[in-house]
């Protein structure tokens, strides 16, 4: 009989400290936490290794805006299941994240963890507000590295490589529709054959960790886009390698390019024709696996509208955080760029703006500064902030209290809970004579929504 393929100390060694401070990070406070790490592991070992192991209801689930006020539902998971999802993808991510496709991104390994830091730059990567982003995740350095590598490939290919036409495009609620037999039959067939009972156990949980929602019925389809993410993320990269390997052959036979970060594809190529003909292709390879293009985010560029859509002159400028010159004029032209009425990441823009001035404010011109500030206390951006955006914001405002007062006016009208989780761990640090009760009740009263 196939049994667990490492030992009891080779198990409680692949959780390390900081993988336990990743799990304290969640927007979801936890109630009761292990306090022999050791025994809890070891105990879980021999609920896996017993074949005793099953999910457990979420902890919890984070409600944000996906896009147009469509909900994204985040699940949050007890620590057993965390521990088992991490265990099951650190086991077979050497067989299933290799393989990458030439100008693919995503699919790398969950690596050494780390913790997330407050002075780290990768709070907000650039661009990729319309990808499926975990919410944390095990490296977000990784997350932001990857980022601004398909972006300086987008960047060069459309200054370098004399393209006409532009087709960016993402797959309609990929983790969502990932079909779980098709994943399976995936796996099964890349790993080596003493990792199958890590497989069975990883569709043991894939198929059954939503039961608050689906009651007994095994889940079927989707994969959870879970808190930190990066478990999926892997998964979900692996189930469209040979889809990706299709498309570079598409794109090489008509002399295009193809790039994709996530579920975020974009196509260049010299001939409109030919462009249309790839999107028509990859629907059609697409729907062999489940899935389907997001027909409402399907956009032509120009070469000019392509690159001021990007902003990738503007982030440019952002790169050096002690060159104030560069950052004076990526602020001037957010201003410009905005008035004109051009088509381009704004908030994406102007996130990265806070992370770039957060801790030097006074290195913009007074004029821009006060414009800036203005900008980003309007209270559709503040909603939009995670926590490391709000204690940025908070820092470079002379007084918080008009922060504050813009988020407690919200706290009754958003109806997003991601919102209100990220607002108490925010006050937490930053009001701690207030009152928590009204912003706990309305936690409450969101969360009723999912029973």
């Amino acid at each position: 009989m196939q049994n667990i393929p490492i030992t009891k100390d080779e198990f409680t060694l692949l959780f390390s400290g900081s993988f336990w401070s990743k799990l304290d990070e969640s927007l979801i406070p936890l109630k009761q936490k292990p306090q022999d790490k050791k025994k809890f592991l070891s105990d879980l070992y021999d609920e896996i290794e017993a074949k005793r192991y099953y999910p457990d209801l979420p902890r919890g689930y984070i409600v944000s805006d996906k896009h147009n006020r469509v909900s994204r539902i985040v699940p949050v998971f007890t620590y057993e299941d965390s521990c088992t999802y991490f265990f099951c993808i650190k086991q077979i991510e050497s067989f299933i994240a290799v393989n990458r496709v030439e100008g693919t991104y995503g699919g790398w390994t969950l690596g050494n963890l780390l913790k997330q830091q407050e002075d780290q730059e990768v709070e907000y990567l650039p661009g990729a507000d319309d990808s499926p982003m975990a919410i944390n995740s095990y490296n977000p350095v990784k997350w932001s590295d990857n980022w601004k590598e398909f972006q300086k490939k987008a960047y060069q290919y459309a200054n370098r490589g004399g393209y006409q036409y532009f087709l960016k495009f993402d797959i309609a609620n990929f983790y969502d529709t990932i079909n779980l037999k098709i994943l399976e039959n995936k796996v099964h067939f890349a790993v080596e054959k003493k990792q199958i009972f890590v497989v069975e156990l990883l569709f043991h949980f894939l198929q059954n960790w939503n039961r608050q929602l689906e009651r007994y019925a095994k889940k079927t389809v989707g994969i959870p886009q879970d808190e930190i993410g990066d478990c999926s993320r892997i998964l979900a990269n692996f189930y469209l390698q040979e889809y990706d390997s299709y498309m570079k052959a598409e794109c090489d036979k008509r002399s295009a390019v193809y790039l994709r970060y996530a579920d975020d594809q974009v196509i260049m190529s010299n001939n409109k024709s030919d462009l249309y003909d790839i999107l028509f292709n990859a629907s059609k390879e697409l729907f062999k696996i489940n899935l389907n293009i997001n027909s409402s985010k399907v956009n032509e560029f120009s070469l000019n509208e392509f690159v001021s859509y990007w902003a990738f002159e503007i982030f440019q400028k952002l790169e050096d955080k002690d060159n104030k010159e560069d950052i004076n004029k990526a602020v001037e032209m957010y201003f410009q760029w905005n008035d004109l009425g051009y088509e381009f990441k704004k908030d994406s823009v102007l996130k990265r703006i806070i992370t770039v001035v957060s801790k030097n404010i006074n290195i913009l011109e007074p004029h821009l500064r006060y414009r800036l500030l203005a900008d980003m206390h309007k209270p559709e951006f503040v909603v939009s902030l995670n926590y490391w955006g709000l204690n940025h914001l908070a820092n470079m405002s002379d007084t918080p209290n008009d922060l504050f007062k813009i988020l407690d006016e919200q706290i009754g009208q958003v109806r997003f809970n991601n919102f209100h989780y990220v607002v108490l761990k925010f006050y937490k640090k930053w009001r701690a004579n207030y009152d928590f009760s009204t912003l706990e009740s309305r936690i409450q009263e969101l969360a009723l929504v999912l029973n």
